[in-house]
């Protein structure tokens, strides 16, 4: 007898078809730093990270493809690209992954959130 819930598993997929194609998960956080761009440093709220690249927002004139650092606790300034930009929120990706053990380590003194974005 079939069963009369409806298959709902595409409920559990994002809107965004990004989140979709992500190669690792993303921690979610809660962390304010500063990105370097054309040789002028702006404020930054990361809001999630992994170990490949992270989101923040920030009110700097940011363009796709552009290459910045972003300041990490432990890593401190590593070199990124920027792979959307869109409603004062970046998507960046790193230029090298963040090594596990270093990761862990810098995750440790980063806030979590408590909700998701």
């Amino acid at each position: 007898m079939p069963s009369v819930f409806a298959n709902l598993s595409h409920l559990n997929l994002s809107r965004d078809p990004s989140i979709n194609q992500r190669r690792v998960q993303r921690d979610l956080v809660d962390m304010v730093s500063h990105i370097t761009a054309q040789g002028r440093t702006h404020g930054a709220r990361i809001i999630n990270i992994s170990a490949l690249g992270l989101m923040c927002r920030t009110e700097a004139p940011i363009r796709i493809g552009e290459r910045l650092t972003v300041w990490l606790p432990v890593v401190k300034d590593h070199i990124a690209e920027v792979r959307w930009a869109e409603d004062g929120r970046i998507g960046i990706e790193f230029i090298g992954p963040i090594e596990p053990q270093i990761y862990d380590a810098m995750l440790s003194l980063i806030p979590p959130r408590q909700t998701a974005w």
